[in-house]
This record gives structure tokens, sequence and C-alpha cells, in this order.
């Protein structure tokens, strides 16, 4: 049968309804209805009707793909082969002739763009090339135990460790030819030797910059060898030695040979150190240069501020308070772009210049304004809880930062008015909000850096970072600080105002769930209990120390409680000397009882739940009591509590930091 196809098994599939958007559209399934008639023969048959010659479509030509490709194959279209596409093919006068005008940096990284520059520049014909691009840029020549092109390398060849590989190592050793983090200088520099002494100058060393940053500090060695260099002199020596010991060697006296080479070594040292001295001098100078260049492009900048203040109506004396602020001493010009950002973070500061400038200056119209302000803001502070009252500000921060109120004021057109009651009440109510927005983030953000434990998977927010194992660290001021406490933690380094870079201390959890475990307490153990348990512990990790005690000089360990603990347990991973993790022991309230502890007072401390904040009439600020013994003092005279508690009687300050307290306590181990 023309144009069919048999099939004798023709399986039983169902094809899906396709519809076109026609209105004679047909399904598919109908379609091959049509197709498929059933034989005689029981079997299946699909019915393919024929074509003739003129309605069966043309066919394409065919094409070589093979051809074509690899006639396209390595060609590159001329914008993608760039203007620089045929450097490499002139001529190598011509080419030195180009280079001989470069800086070392970009003889740097011609070197390193494919093998023919590479060949080209780091062969032994090209050391004039590099001799004169140092000398082009002033830099010192090179000396004779390195290749040119190292020696730029290390000059100008990126500011990374030689050893790791760490980044923003600007300081280069000249004496060691390297330039290393102080991680390596720790690990690798050493102020002994494994050789005999008197071979000590016969291998390349420093002096002065590495005392600094390496362990321990003041070193009484002036001399410091790198590791890799004392290994290299000592199997050049032995390799000598062996050679000498051959018979058959050329070499006939073995203390001759070893002479020649120890004078050979003790010279190259001496270069080394005289050229040292050149190097020191051409890095100082080079520093001085680009600080003068900074210190211009710093100055142009305040200037562009201050012109730019000067035209919003304030005046000289009040933007030069800000003339050292971090947004202002970088070292880049001021566009309309950073402008706008910048702005907002320099308002504040120039607000509180003028603030003072029209105290001093203003008359009463203004001090009238300001003390409206002061009273109205003091009254919606003692509304608030402690925790929103930890992340308000000032009085006077709140009139600064306010831009409509601090003009208003500073007109003293609307002086003790209901329109300025209208606009303090309006500027009130606008920070709530931002106060309940900020304090939402800040609380969300904290418990999703909160490990998922049992004791606080089922708790509220402020319950898990109320947890004593809740500690995190700051990113920008390395603080450790419980969660409430970083809730409220304002830092002074962010980039931002009142942005808040928090991360969880591992450590700090380890330390804290440590001290539970020697009081015998579990992980839902909050941070208030133990503040009022006022436990002491001692690291058994540190040495003892000496100090004086009626008189005497005695040995003895730091008392600490749990929070000086944790600041402790962070601080010595850091240090070298405390190269265990703390073991701490806890010490009975018998021995502690004689022995005056350390508070760390703040400004910013305790607070009384039972009467309203205290404001300063002047600045607006909350007056916070010092010490503990203070609040105690106060809330048993003026509240008739004999043993106040801290959490039902009185508070920490959130915004506080906390660090804790710590004693000497004289001890026998």
């Amino acid at each position: 049968m023309e144009g069919s196809i048999f099939h004798d098994n023709l399986p039983t599939y169902r094809p899906p309804l396709i519809f076109n958007s026609s209105k004679d559209a047909v399904p598919e399934r109908a379609v091959l209805a049509s197709l498929i008639n059933r034989n005689l023969e029981g079997s299946y048959v699909l019915t393919v009707p024929s074509l003739s010659e003129e309605d069966r479509p043309p066919k394409r030509p065919r094409v070589n793909l093979a051809k074509n490709r690899s006639n396209t194959k390595g060609v590159l279209s001329k914008r993608s082969r760039g203007c620089l596409s045929e450097l490499p093919t002139m001529p190598l006068d011509i080419l030195y002739e180009i280079f001989g005008h470069l800086p070392p940096a970009d003889l740097l990284s011609l070197s390193r763009v494919n093998k023919a520059f590479r060949l080209v520049l780091i062969s032994r014909r090209s050391s004039f090339l590099w001799n004169a691009s140092l000398n082009l840029c002033g830099a010192p020549h090179c000396p004779e135990d390195m290749s040119p092109p190292a020696w730029a390398h290390l000059l100008f060849g990126g500011t990374y460790c030689y050893s790791c590989g760490a980044q923003r190592v600007t300081k280069i050793l000249f004496s060691l030819r390297r330039r290393a983090c102080k991680s390596c200088l720790a690990d690798h520099l050493h102020c002994t030797l494994t050789v005999p002494q008197e071979y000590g100058d016969m291998i390349r060393f420093d002096t002065g910059y590495t005392r600094s940053t390496i362990h321990p500090p003041r070193s009484p060695c002036i001399r410091h060898w790198w590791d890799e260099d004392v290994k290299a002199f000592r199997a050049e020596l032995d390799a000598l030695k062996r050679t000498s010991c051959n018979p058959d060697s050329v070499l006939a006296d073995t203390e001759t040979s070893v002479s020649e080479f120890l004078a050979r070594k003790k010279k190259e040292v001496a270069d080394i150190q005289e050229h040292v001295l050149i190097c020191l001098k051409w890095e100082r100078s080079r520093d001085a240069d680009r600080n003068t260049v900074l210190s211009d492009v710093r100055d142009k900048r305040f200037e562009d501020i201050k012109a730019r203040f000067l035209r919003l109506g304030y005046q000289e004396e009040d933007v030069k308070m800000v003339r050292w602020h971090r947004e202002v001493r970088i070292s880049k010009p001021m566009s309309d772009r950073v402008w706008q950002r910048v702005e907002p973070l320099l308002r504040p500061g120039v607000n509180d210049a003028r603030h003072k400038r029209l105290i001093r200056d203003g008359g009463v119209s203004y001090r009238q304004g300001r003390d409206v302000v002061v009273t109205q803001y003091g009254n919606f502070l003692k509304t608030l809880r402690p925790l929103p009252l930890a992340l308000t500000p000032t009085a006077i921060e709140f009139l600064c930062e306010n831009q409509a109120l601090a003009d208003a004021v500073a007109s003293g057109s609307t002086t003790d008015g209901p329109e300025l009651r209208v606009r303090i009440s309006e500027a009130i109510s606008k920070l709530e909000q931002e106060l309940e927005t900020r304090k939402l983030e800040r609380t969300t953000l904290l418990r999703t850096l909160l490990p998922n434990t049992g004791a606080s998977e089922h708790a509220t927010d402020e319950e898990a970072l109320g947890l004593a194992t809740s500690i995190y660290e700051c990113s920008d001021c390395r603080l450790p600080v419980s969660g409430l406490h970083m809730l409220a933690h304002d830092c002074d380094r962010a980039q931002k105002p009142k942005s808040l870079h928090a991360q969880s201390s591992e450590r700090g959890r380890e330390t804290v769930e440590a001290l539970l475990q020697l009081l015998g307490l579990g992980k839902e153990t909050t941070a208030l209990e133990l503040d009022r348990r006022n436990d002491r512990f001692v690291c058994m990790g540190c040495p003892r120390a000496s100090f004086f005690q009626n008189g005497v000089d005695v040995l003895g360990r730091c008392v600490r409680d749990w929070r000086s603990c944790i600041a402790h347990a962070i601080g010595a991973r850091k240090e070298r000397w405390h190269k265990s993790n703390p073991t701490w022991l806890l010490v009975g309230t018998a021995k502690t009882a004689g022995v005056s502890g350390d508070e760390f007072p703040s400004d910013h401390a305790y607070g009384c739940l039972r009467c309203p904040v205290r404001i300063e009439p002047n600045s607006g600020a909350v007056r916070w009591y010092r010490k503990v013994g203070a609040i105690k003092e106060h809330v048993q005279k003026e509240h008739g509590t004999h043993e106040p508690m801290e959490g039902e009687d009185f508070y920490f300050n959130y915004g506080s930091s906390r660090p804790g307290c710590r004693s000497l306590l004289a001890m026998d181990r």
C-alpha cells in the first residue's frame, strides 16, 4: 500500500488534545484517528497521504560546517582584537622604546599578559628596561642579590604576604627581601639561631620594625632571622663541607673553602644592611609625598563641604566642628552624588555646633525654644521602658537630628508657641515609629544569628536574647556583649550611624556553657539570673601575677565575674601567650569576701524601676547611677526596700557596655 506504514502491535497510547487558537482547529487525536485504520488481519495501519513533487517544499542547501568552522577558528573580530592587538608583532627596538617610558608596575602587568611579553621582559637582555623604569620613579637601584624584575615586584608587585598570600601587607622587609603579615612574622621570625651564634653575621636579619609586631613584645633581642634563610644557609654550609671532604673534589682545603664562603656571606649581609638604609630613606620620602597629595585632596574635600553648608545658611564656625569627621577625612573629591549620602551624616554634628554657638550668642529666644524641646522630650523619655529608653537619643541629639525642628528653634520665630509644640509632638511621634522599627529589625537579625538549641527554640525573641548563652560580638568595635545589650548597642565605629553589624560569638557561648556547668545550671539560665548570683571565677590557664596586698608582695590570680570571663576568653584567643583554652575554677564567697572588685564604672550605668528617669536640665540626657552601690542606696532610702534586686527594683542601662568586674586574689596555685 502506497504511503502506508504497518504496525502489528500498536500501543494503546492516547495523545493529549492540543488546540490551536483558530476556530477550525481540530484536536490532534481526531487527526490521528483519521489516519489510523484497521486492516483485515486485525493490525493497525497508519495511512500517510502521498505528496507530489510540486507540493513538496524545496530542500535547503547543505552547508559544510566543518569547512566554515576551520576558517573562523581563532579569528576574532576587529572590535574584539582591540587597538593594541598588533603590539606583540612590532619590532623589538620599537617595543623597547615604548617600554622604556613605563613605570615598574606597568611593566609587571605587561609581563603577565602573555608568554611573548613575558619572554621579552624577563630575559636578561631587558635588564636595562627595568633599571630605567626604576630610575624613572626614583626607586632604589636593584641590589646584587636580586634580579631587576624580582626587585620591581617587591616594591610595586602587590601588597600581599609572600608566605600565606594575606592581603594588605604594606610594610616591606627590605633586609629579608619579602613582605610578611604579622602571623607569618610570628611563625617564621626567631631571635635565636639553630646554627652557632658566630654565624649570625652571615645570615640576613631584620631589626627594629619586627620587634613590635611579633611576640614577645619589647624583646631584648635586636636581630631576628627568617627560619627559611637559616635553613638555606645551614644546608649550603653542610653541602660545602661534604664536598670538601670528598677526595675527588677539586677543593683541596676544607678550611680555606669554608672561610671563603663565610667571608662572602658576611660581605653580602653587610651590603644588604647598607642598601636597607637607602631603601628606608626612599620609603619615607615616598610616604611623605603621598601624604602631601592626600592631604591636599582632603583639604579640597573639606572646603567643598564647607561651601555647601554655607549656602544652606550655616556659619563657618559650625562647619569646623566636623573637620575631622570620618567622611570628611576621606581622600576622595566631593561630588553631588556623594554629597547626598554624606549630608545626613554630617548634619547632626553641624547642628550641634550651631546649637552651642546659639546658646553662647543666640540670646534668650533660642534658650527658651531649647528649654521647651528639652522639657517636652524629657516627659516622653519618662514614659519609656528600659529597653526602648536605651535606643533613644538625648534631647540635644533629638533636636539636632531633626532638621525641621532645629531650623525652627534656630530662627526664634516660634519660640514657646503652639506651633513649636506641634513640631515637637510630630518629631516625637516619628521617633516612636523609628524606635519600634529599629527594635524589630535588630531583634529579627539577632534571633537569626542564634544557633537552634533547645533552650531558645520555643522562646520569644526577647526571651531568647535574654539567655546567658546568647553572646554576640560587634563586627565594627569587636565588643562582646549579651543579647539585650547588643540589641541596644550603638557603635561609634560603624560606617553608618545607628547601624548594627553583629555576629554570634561561638567562643563566648562555649565559655558561658562551661561556667553554667560549674554552677550546675542549665542552658535556659538567663543573663539576669547570673548577674544576681554574682559568682566569681578564676582562669587557671593564665600565669600567676605579683601584686601588693597589705604592704606585702604576693602571688595571685585575677578573679572575674561571668561577663569578664567572656571578654577574657575571647581576648585570649588573639593572644599567643594564652596557648590553651581557658580552664575555669569557681571561687567560693569565703575566699572573695574581703576582696574589693573593680567594677569598671561607666557614665551610663544603673537606673531605678520604681521612679521615672532623671533628666539633665542643660543637655537633656538621662542621669544614671554610676555604681550598683549608689542605686541600691537610692532604692533603700527612697522606696524602703531593704534588699534591692536587679530586674525588680533597678536595672542596668542596656545601651551601655557591661564588661563586668574583676579583682586580684592571692592564691597558692
